[in-house]
């Protein structure tokens, strides 16, 4: 039996050293796969399509820099950079799963039910009814077409989308604070609701009459949330002291319009802008200050416009002007939201101007500010 005995085990042995390169050899199952990212190629990045609102994206983990020639036979695989969390992070974040979005909150419903109620306050829409227990409020009923001074009203008419039609339609908004999955998380539910104007129409749809409207509101909700706590500190820190142009920023809204928020009362804040825009050489062919809008003549400069007759008889009018014709103007106007005032740039009440000559202007009337 010994002879069997050690001729098996040799056997064996031979057979799994001959094994160890089909196991752990460079063709082998369990290969060393440490330098498989060196035949990777580069994808292009996934592009979004048009008409469809998306938050840039940065790189999760980086691939750290090349600092030396690659020229060694073996080299130690350098680590990723560990992600940076920031404590500063917004609280509020825009989350959608299928046709279904909400805001998600860093805060417990009980919390977050005040600062959403301001939100309506602040952009002057009247509450129908609410319910604090239920974490829950309807608006009234907005008429587009009539009430396109409305500062809410302005934002989200550009998103109604084409092929809807304003005109005889009013709108409403449900807004809903739930519990989230996670610990103290909310989530903010919004659901829209239209019909023709005096209707007897009253129930509520199981989903919104317009996704549009319904996600821009969101948009509009997340920006404002995030602004809120920042804007409050702001202007209790800067109202006794510090200048305008300290506590302007440029930013953009929930539709990704640029705008200039000012941490001051409406009244400082239009004096600011008006000598702002005289600094920056843009030339004011007329002014409103009870809708807050300051009409700019995009053909010449101030300086150009002060030397014609009548100048200050236009500056100091009143009412809105009859543009001349063919006049290349836009509208710089500020809305009183809260505590600040928001500076945006239009072509008119209810039509967008570029995004790039809006931001120019904007960054022009920020750099002047004193």
């Amino acid at each position: 039996m010994k002879p069997v005995t050690g001729a098996l085990a040799i056997l064996v042995m031979g057979s799994s050293l001959s094994g160890c390169g089909y196991m752990f050899g460079e063709e082998g199952y369990f290969r060393d796969r440490g330098g498989d990212y060196q035949l990777s190629t580069v994808e292009p990045r996934m592009q979004v399509p048009d008409g469809i609102n998306s938050k840039p994206l940065g790189d999760m983990l980086p691939v750290p820099g090349v600092t030396a020639p690659a020229n060694a036979d073996k080299f130690v695989v350098p680590r990723p950079q560990p992600m940076m969390v920031s404590g500063n992070d917004a609280g509020f974040s825009l989350q959608q799963t299928g046709s279904r979005r909400w805001l998600l909150a860093a805060n417990s419903p009980t919390e977050l039910y005040g600062r959403v109620r301001q939100f309506f306050d602040d952009y002057q829409v009247p509450v129908a009814s609410e319910s604090s227990s239920l974490g829950e409020f309807e608006t009234e009923w907005l008429a587009f077409d009539l009430q396109s001074s409305n500062p809410l009203v302005r934002r989200l008419t550009p998103s109604v989308g084409e092929g809807r039609r304003l005109e005889g339609r009013e709108q409403r908004f449900r807004v809903r604070i739930e519990p989230g999955v996670q610990g103290a998380n909310s989530e903010i539910h919004v659901l829209h609701m239209s019909r023709s104007q005096g209707g007897p129409q009253s129930e509520w749809p199981d989903d919104s009459d317009n996704s549009n409207l319904e996600r821009a509101l969101l948009a509009e909700m997340e920006t404002y949330l995030n602004q809120s706590d920042t804007a409050s500190a702001a202007s209790l820190a800067t109202s006794l002291q510090g200048s305008v142009a300290d506590t302007a920023e440029l930013s953009e809204d929930g539709a990704g319009n640029p705008v200039l928020t000012i941490q001051r009362d409406f009244n400082r804040a239009w004096a600011a802008v008006g000598s702002a825009l005289g600094r920056a050489d843009l030339a004011v062919a007329d002014l409103n200050r009870s809708s807050g809008v300051y009409y700019i003549d995009l053909e010449q400069s101030a300086s150009e416009q002060a030397e014609e007759a009548g100048f200050f008889a236009r500056l100091f009018g009143r009412g809105e002007p009859e543009p001349e014709s063919g006049a290349d103007r836009v509208q710089v106007r500020l809305t009183q939201i809260g505590n600040q005032v928001q500076v945006t740039v239009e072509r008119s009440i209810d039509s967008a101007t570029d995004l790039g000559l809006a931001r120019d202007l904007l960054t022009r009337i920020r750099d002047n500010l004193s």
